[in-house]
């Protein structure tokens, strides 16, 4: 998951023709915005489970996993899981700017009109990666805020080739598709093993890839080295450990995560502005939360 980030670029919305506002992932719960919708874009992409969107108008969407929703700015709309026992996992970029709405109908919905468009994606899993990297551009802070401007536009350009694939018959697997089928393999390893102490060599052979090019791949997508990704998976579950145990100790709770006591504490230090000790004790919220 991607708990929600709003972007810390505030004062470049104006300069920016395309920027992001928000983005992230979660197991979705109901949300009724049926009086004024979102001030802003918002592109929704399913990865498990199912759910419905409504529109003031009446018009209901039923998306499932593999299915992306473009709701446009202003348009009054509820959405909910289509049943309470099973999860809807729904990843979420909200965008605006002065080539917005142009991009948005070229997506196929009109800005004067009371529709929103789902999109049957054929690639969904590039997609979703593009998301990601979008999602943790923003995590690092503002100074990404034209290299976000940028993917997202390369995220809208994907879903319009991935709506319209070529014919069976004549078409190829692009190269580009089967690289980010290893890198989100790459991926799911990093998370299964983060308690390990991973070599990149590892990993890279877990995709298919040598260990110079899974480098570059992965930074190109997510904008960070793969073992800089590993340290903030790292860094996040450590506050759900403490969260989850109040009493756990910080030496238990680095070698829950792999790694050297004085290290973890080093890290989680230059990551949050506090010290494990004193997050712990206090439960002082970390300032780059």
């Amino acid at each position: 998951m991607m708990p929600f980030l709003l972007a810390n670029n505030a004062n470049l919305e104006q300069q920016l023709p395309l920027y992001v506002r928000c983005a992230g992932s979660h197991e979705q719960r109901e949300i009724d915005r049926l009086s004024h919708g979102y001030s802003i874009h918002q592109l929704f992409f399913t990865r498990r489970g199912h759910g419905t969107f409504r529109l003031f108008s009446g018009q209901e969407y039923k998306v499932s996993a593999g299915m992306a929703l473009l709701m446009p700015a202003h348009r009054g709309h509820h959405y909910r899981p289509d049943s309470s026992e099973d999860t809807w996992d729904l990843g979420f970029v909200a965008f605006g700017g002065s080539a917005a709405d142009d991009l948005v109908s070229k997506l196929g919905v009109r800005p004067s009109e009371s529709e929103a468009i789902v999109f049957h994606t054929s690639n969904f899993e590039e997609l979703w990666l593009k998301l990601e990297g979008i999602w943790h551009l923003i995590q690092e802070g503002g100074e990404h805020a034209y290299e976000a401007s940028r993917r997202l536009y390369d995220l809208l350009l994907s879903l319009m080739e991935g709506e319209h694939p070529p014919s069976r018959s004549s078409a190829k697997i692009p190269a580009t598709a089967l690289s980010h089928s290893g890198l989100q393999a790459a991926v799911q390893w990093i998370h299964d093993h983060s308690s390990e102490r991973l070599l990149l060599s590892n990993v890279a052979k877990a995709a298919g890839y040598s260990v110079q090019h899974f480098h570059r791949l992965f930074v190109a997508s997510y904008g960070m080295t793969p073992q800089q990704y590993l340290l903030q998976l790292r860094m996040r579950r450590s506050l759900q450990l403490f969260k989850d145990d109040p009493a756990i100790t910080v030496d238990r709770v680095a070698e829950i995560l792999g790694m050297d006591t004085s290290y973890f504490i080093r890290m989680f230090k230059r990551t949050y502005g506090t010290t494990p000790k004193k997050y712990a004790q206090t439960g002082e919220r970390p300032k780059f939360l």
